[in-house]
């Protein structure tokens, strides 16, 4: 099972503040409650101060599958008419290759943030690789 949700004001807000550029999205699986998760699609909106982060659409989902996350890409294509974008995301194999499949022409990148966590449990886990000078 898979729903995705969306208010019709913030998409509309989305396509005004995108209109005369590539968008920045960020999308992450962001939390687990009991059986499902809850995936989030966010942008910036640069007509605030401070450009705050704001929610696009968001996935609740029983699997974090590539299927379950093309479904909420292909909302978001339905929805804006979006053809391209940069997408920011986790390095969760599934997430990338929905996002290549809707969005051709999009670029993937990765979440600094993510990537340093990653850096710091592998550290954690592997004691050895890290110079005790």
């Amino acid at each position: 099972m898979c729903v995705v949700a969306g208010i019709p004001e913030m998409v509309a807000d989305f396509k005004e503040v995108t209109r005369h550029s590539t968008p920045v999205l960020y999308y992450d699986t962001t939390f687990c409650l009991g059986d499902f998760y809850v995936s989030a699609l966010l942008y910036r909106n640069d007509t605030f101060e401070g450009a705050p982060v704001m929610p696009l659409l968001l996935l609740v989902h029983e699997r974090r599958t590539t299927e379950s996350h093309e479904l909420v890409m292909k909302w978001l294509r339905r929805l804006t008419g979006l053809s391209t974008a940069t997408f920011v995301v986790d390095r969760e194999a599934a997430i990338t290759r929905a996002i290549e499949a809707v969005f051709q022409q999009s670029k993937v990148v990765y979440c600094w943030n993510h990537i340093l966590g990653d850096i710091r449990v592998s550290m954690q886990m592997n004691p050895q690789t890290v110079n005790k000078q």
